[in-house]
């Protein structure tokens, strides 16, 4: 009976209290998690001493509103990958000619002036993989090989792998290339292999590397061969498997006319732009990589911050109960939703009787692509700092949001005042749970 009583206790924990998701706003540094440290301590040394209600339904609305607002948190922290979490700077990047030179810009600070960053690049070759053929055979007759167990091994990189396989008196040459094609495929180690056949009745085994290009120091992408062993041996020059039809090749170019070059046709450049290449330019004829404003990624960007700010007004508020505050909690949000978003209506954000806020998509496409204004951008951007400073303070403390009568108030002439975060930690500091 007391195992099926923790495995209940164990699973009302997990369904109702535990995260559902984890987000950008968990992933915290060390001098991230001093902060929140910091800001518990602060705010208890501070506060009354209240007198908290230890019952089940303190616990849960406690926790509900801490995760409502660690999940709003988290929902604008995953708009953007800037250090500065509420920044509404969109790029992209572009090329002159997307059919040969495709970019992304994956910069996590651009300049002010997006104009002014971009390179003009050339490509004259191509990375490519090595393809090593085998000798023609005639594939219904008998096999090149007498009968045995054969072995070869292959280099790749600075690793090396053997392969073993056996021969039968009754096989023929495609009995044998099948064996070997399906051997080298199965084993995944960056090689593929396949049986080309041609006229006359003549094929062989071809093997491809599955990465381009050659790092410095090395000749080949792969290399097979045979070592000393009880295994037979002849395997490679009977079948030709070290013969290079086409050896392996680094990507050539010029970025703004310096000369470069890459192991693989996918690389960055400056840690800013991702760079996929797949053909040569026109000589003389360089290809123009630039940045651009994102107009669609701030619209989608904009919608998102409203939509989590509308989430977090309706689902915040819920049942009321004797003990939970949740009209504080809406009134708060839409007091700020207020002081900074009033005025937006002519860029088609508007607000409606219940506090929370309506967007007119269309009207606010026509107001990013002409641009929005600094006033705009910074009401915006000044909304979002402060819904995650409320956020964070609700984490700090939900339990301001559960009544608690106080018990003895701090003299605020005191310089003695001290510290004591576990006693704010009772119900909030132990609920950071996903801060590790």
């Amino acid at each position: 009976m007391a195992g099926i009583s923790l495995n209940g206790v164990y699973n009302h924990f997990i369904q109702d209290y535990v995260s559902k998701d984890v987000t950008h706003a968990d992933a915290h540094r060390k001098d991230e998690l001093r902060d929140v440290y910091k800001s518990i301590a602060k705010h208890n040394k501070q506060s009354p001493l209240y007198l908290l209600t230890n019952d089940d339904e303190s616990r849960n609305d406690a926790i509900d509103i801490k995760e409502r607002a660690r999940q709003l948190q988290g929902n604008i922290f995953s708009l953007s990958d800037q250090e500065d979490r509420s920044s509404l700077t969109h790029t992209s990047a572009f090329t002159t000619d997307p059919g040969r030179v495709a970019a992304s810009y994956i910069g996590k600070t651009p300049d002010q002036d997006v104009g002014v960053i971009g390179f003009d690049i050339e490509v004259t070759q191509l990375a490519s993989v090595q393809t090593n053929q085998g000798h023609p055979l005639p594939l219904e007759e008998k096999a090149a090989l007498t009968e045995g167990s054969y072995a070869f091994d292959v280099r790749i990189g600075e690793q090396e792998f053997e392969f073993q396989f056996n021969i039968y008196d009754s096989d023929k040459n495609i009995d044998v290339l099948q064996k070997l094609e399906r051997l080298i495929n199965k084993a995944d180690v960056g090689l593929k292999a396949k049986i080309t056949e041609f006229e006359n009745g003549f094929g062989a085994i071809e093997i491809t590397s599955t990465r381009t290009g050659v790092r410095e120091g090395s000749f080949n992408q792969f290399d097979i061969y045979e070592t000393s062993g009880d295994l037979g041996k002849g395997a490679v020059a009977a079948l030709g498997l070290d013969n290079v039809l086409r050896p392996a090749s680094n990507a050539l170019f010029t970025l703004n006319g310096e000369e470069k070059s890459a192991v693989s046709n996918h690389f960055t450049v400056g840690s800013k732009f991702d760079i996929q290449i797949s053909d040569v330019t026109d000589p003389g004829k360089p290809i123009h990589v630039g940045v651009m404003k994102d107009n669609e990624a701030l619209r989608r960007h904009i919608m998102s911050i409203m939509d989590s700010y509308n989430s977090f007004v309706t689902d915040t508020v819920g049942e009321n109960n004797d003990k939970f505050k949740s009209e504080r909690v809406k009134t708060e949000a839409i007091g700020i939703a207020k002081l900074y978003m009033t005025g937006c209506e002519d860029i088609g954000i508007s607000f409606t009787g219940e506090g929370t806020i309506e967007v007119d998509e269309e009207l606010l496409k026509q107001a990013i692509e002409a641009s929005l204004d600094n006033r705009q951008l910074s009401s915006i951007k000044n909304f979002t700092d402060a819904l995650i400073k409320k956020a964070k303070d609700i984490s700090v403390d939900p339990m301001k949001y559960i009544d608690r009568p106080v018990v003895n108030y701090k003299n605020p002439e005191s310089t003695k005042n001290t510290t004591s975060p576990y006693i704010t930690s009772e119900y909030s500091g132990m609920m950071f749970n996903n801060y590790s």
